[in-house]
């Protein structure tokens, strides 16, 4: 771009260009045109005098000049008095009623005060920005403001990029931010500086909020490390705009610790609660504070949290917890703490997991934990270095529904089973409900489809010489894999994973008498239905049943009792509540025909279930027979024991070992018994037997039984060496910056290591970056932070595998909360940065610029024509006797 003819204005000293080029490459044909002309001139046959000759040759010139300035795009530069204003108004959760109708009291002000050519809009922000009112000329205030303001986010740097980005570029151009100046963010005054550079005023209006009373939790301070048992004082800020009463409660991972009550003085004051003790390895400490007084509720209770260093504590849960205690007993006298639950005690956070370094899952089901909570201990095993076992039961493994799930992942072993010939054949028939009501979505997929995935894993779950067949129902029966062996299954899920939503709902007569047609006279000793059905739109309970209520001929309960007579049993599974209107009738259904009732409102659930069902039914992968443990490897977890002299164990769970699996025990078929890996930062292990009084009751009084089950857990445990890192965490606006000092036993350095910093957010999000080196021994790294919330991390390196440290970092309440005072110093440099004024009145906006960007006007267009209307003269002229 080239300006020419510059003048200078001698008031403000500022240049202002006349024209402009866009593409000054162009005029260099300007001298060839010349040349061309001159040369043509010259040669010409026509007999022109040469006073005609220089008027043709000054016009045909002028004519092509006009061309060539066209295509380097000639711009006039014209002196421009209009002003473009984009309002920026705070529309965040600090921000009172009274302040937001202040901010739309000014804004109509100052938009009344607006020239006929000038540009206004208007913005709101909170985390994010809206347009209330797109750039026009002689704008009107929104008609409709926002009537809640509940962000909790008021990122001001944010919102000076979006609000520039709307503005022209000519003329003067301002933004005006309207805002208590309680940034979230931590880019303003950045921001501000660069629209300064590119011409663009900031100016700012100061929004207050009326006085009114306002107690908070500021923040809570204790050690970050912690030991057992050792005494510490725990320091919480309680900020107050009004001297008063208030009670303060203190909580310990959810349960309350100390209440009491607590007279407060205006200003911050230090609640300290002195001399606590606790145990375990990962702690979060909540306090509360009411008063009488007070305005906004949600920074009532802040969080902290701590890491311990103490005994080794471990989590055993069981579907019976007394079944737990003799596990307990033997690893509690070699001083190992160990908490046991039942099932309802199945761990749901990660704060939860974090108090102990193993976790041990005895006989429960997977149907009584949700996805998420598998993929919670995975996770944690992985990314946070936990120990985990699964033990074996009637509950557990394949018949337990950990088929492929996140469990079953993390393990040494799978699910699968080997072909044996002492279990009975079995005829499986599934019959899927692919009514109307299985095209509703559920995380992304249908029910049906997840029904068909159920579908496919009981289809896996089988051995090759059983039968297997599929038939979807509406209101009539569709065949989609016959009945019959299972040498085809890669086609046969191809046709089920297709499967697709009807209408109306199952007709279970018609569904159960087809079953029987097929099953009658199968060739197999176990023939079994799976019946799949929504339990609010389960159809036609009695033969030829009509919309009407009128009944012909014998109900599917009848049927299903024939079928039992027929050695064919029936399983239902039904997807909806026990409040469903029929429930009562599908649980009544699944007992006559000596089947397993399943009732679940979660869809994702059903893989797990259809092949829970299958394993139990096909009776493969739970074997119960007496049997001799047999030593196959050399590891601490087995030193000093004669196997040999080990009791019989009465049944386990039959699985196959994954390739880098150590086997260390085996049954005397061949199969695992006791299998261990390192998987990520942690270590699992699968014993296929039990450790209660079931299949292990021989196994309680043998004396190796105690030192097996304490070296394991010693063994599988997490393995954190504290003296190996170093962690310091500091919140830098919406991140935490993190620093890790890497050092020997001796205390030097450790340099050049991979470090890793894995992050686990409140929302169950998983990120992972490695810590760059930034001086001897020491590594950094950056994560952002949510709103509110816990997110825990841990620092791994890969050169030292069982170097661990694990920490947390708890954001109680969005910032946004912290304070509801005007930051007025804040405002103040926002609007010194960008150039801009410091609670201007309304009416000021719209004042002209000392410096303003110039009109463009390309007048390409205007040559254009000029040069066709001047062509005909040329012509003219050269013609002209």
């Amino acid at each position: 771009m080239v300006a020419l003819s510059p003048e200078t204005d001698r008031v403000s000293g500022a240049s202002l260009a006349i024209l402009e080029f866009a593409h000054p490459w162009y005029l260099l044909l300007l001298a060839a045109i010349v040349l061309v002309l001159w040369l043509a001139t010259r040669r010409s046959i026509a007999g022109l005098g040469p006073r005609q000759q220089r008027l043709s040759f000054g016009l045909r010139l002028f004519i092509l000049a006009l061309l060539v300035c066209a295509l380097a795009g000639l711009r006039l530069l014209l002196p421009s008095t209009r002003v473009s204003t984009v309002y920026a108004v705070d529309d965040s959760a600090s921000i009172s009623e009274s302040a937001a109708n202040a901010a739309r009291e000014w804004v109509e002000q100052s938009l009344a005060a607006q020239r006929r050519h000038d540009l206004a809009g208007v913005t709101g922000f909170g985390g994010e920005s809206k347009i209330w009112l797109p750039l026009a000329d002689q704008a009107a205030a929104p008609k409709e403001w926002p009537a809640t303001r509940s962000a909790t986010q008021s990122d001001l740097g944010n919102v000076l990029a979006f609000a520039s980005a709307i503005l022209p570029a000519e003329g003067a151009r301002r933004v005006v931010l309207l805002s208590d100046g309680n940034d979230t963010g931590t880019q303003a005054l950045t921001r501000a500086s660069e629209l300064a550079l590119q011409g663009i005023e900031v100016w700012t209006v100061p929004l207050r909020n009326p006085p009114a009373p306002e107690v908070l939790v500021e923040r809570i301070e204790v050690p970050r490390r912690l030991k057992s048992g050792e005494p510490f004082d725990l320091v919480a800020q309680i900020r107050t705009t009004t001297a008063g009463a208030a009670k303060v409660k203190l909580y310990q991972n959810q349960f309350l610790l100390k209440e009491e009550q607590v007279e407060l003085v205006e200003g911050v004051n230090d609640y300290r609660a002195k001399d606590l003790q606790v145990d375990g390895t990962f702690v979060t400490f909540e306090v509360e504070v009411e008063a009488a007084q007070d305005t906004q509720l949600n920074n009532n209770r802040a969080a902290a949290t701590a890491t311990l260093q103490g005994e080794p504590r471990v989590l055993l849960v069981d579907a019976d917890e007394q079944q737990a205690r003799p596990l307990a007993g033997v690893l509690r006298r070699e001083k190992i703490a160990v908490e046991t639950r039942g099932a309802n005690g199945l761990p749901r956070s990660l704060e939860d997991l974090q108090q102990f370094d193993l976790f041990m899952l005895s006989d429960v089901s997977a149907l009584q934990l949700s996805r998420e909570q598998m993929e919670l201990y995975r996770r944690w095993v992985q990314d946070f270095g936990g120990g985990f076992v699964l033990l074996g039961g009637e509950n557990s493994y394949g018949v337990g529904g950990y088929y492929r799930t996140p469990i079953e992942q993390m393990l040494p072993v799978r699910m699968e089973h080997e072909d044996r010939q002492d279990t009975p054949s079995v005829a499986l028939l599934v019959v899927l409900d692919r009514s109307g009501s299985m095209t509703a979505q559920v995380q992304g997929q249908t029910k049906m489809s997840l029904a068909n995935q159920g579908a496919v894993f009981a289809m896996k779950a089988l051995q090759p010489r059983d039968q297997f067949g599929l038939l979807a129902v509406d209101t009539r029966v569709h065949t989609i894999a016959p009945l019959g062996p299972l040498s085809g299954q890669g086609q046969a899920e191809q046709k089920i994973t297709t499967i697709k939503a009807g209408g109306g709902g199952i007709y279970i007569y018609t569904s159960l008498a087809e079953s029987l047609q097929l099953l009658r006279d199968a060739q197999a000793r176990i023939k079994h239905v799976i019946l799949f059905s929504d339990a609010a739109d389960a159809e036609e309970k009695t033969a030829g049943e009509m919309s009407d209520g009128t009944r012909v001929g014998g109900s599917a309960l009848d049927l299903a009792s024939a079928m039992l007579a027929a050695k064919i049993t029936t399983s239902v599974v039904a997807l909806g509540t026990d409040q469903d209107k029929d429930t009562a009738f599908l649980r009544t259904l699944a007992e006559r025909g000596n089947g397993r009732f399943y009732l679940t409102s979660d869809a994702t659930t059903l893989p797990q279930i259809f092949s829970t069902e299958t394993m139990k039914v096909a009776q493969s992968s739970l074997v119960e027979e007496p049997f001799l443990a047999v030593a196959t490897g050399k590891n601490p977890m087995l030193s000093g024991i004669d196997w040999t002299q080990s009791p019989l164990l009465l049944g386990y769970n039959s699985t196959k070992p994954k390739p880098t699996a150590e086997i260390l025990l085996a049954t005397e078929r061949g199969e695992p018994l006791f299998a261990s890996w390192r998987y990520g930062l942690g270590q699992t292990g699968s014993f296929t037997s039990d450790a209660k009084a079931r299949w292990a009751t021989e196994w309680l009084a043998w004396p190796g039984y105690g030192k097996f089950w304490t070296q394991t857990v010693r063994g599988l445990m997490r393995r954190t060496e504290h003296s190996t890192f170093r962690v310091d965490a500091v919140e830098d606006g919406d991140e935490l910056r993190i620093t890790v000092d890497a050092l020997t036993p001796e205390g030097g350095y450790r340099n050049a290591l991979p470090v890793q910093v894995n992050a686990l957010s409140p929302d169950g999000t998983r990120s992972t970056k490695a810590a760059i080196q930034v001086a001897p021994g020491r590594y950094a790294s950056r994560f952002p932070l949510d709103a509110e919330g816990t997110t825990v991390f841990s620092v791994s390196s890969t050169a030292l595998p069982d170097a661990t440290y694990a920490f947390g970092h708890t954001r109680s309440y969005p910032r946004e909360f912290l304070t509801a005072d005007t930051n007025e110093s804040l405002l103040r440099a926002i609007a010194d940065a960008g150039g801009g004024r410091y609670a201007a009145r309304p009416e000021e906006v719209f004042a002209p610029a000392a410096r303003s960007a110039p009109l463009r006007r390309d007048i390409s267009e205007q040559l254009l024509i000029l040069a066709l209307l001047l062509f005909p003269v040329d012509i003219w002229l050269r013609r002209r006797a």
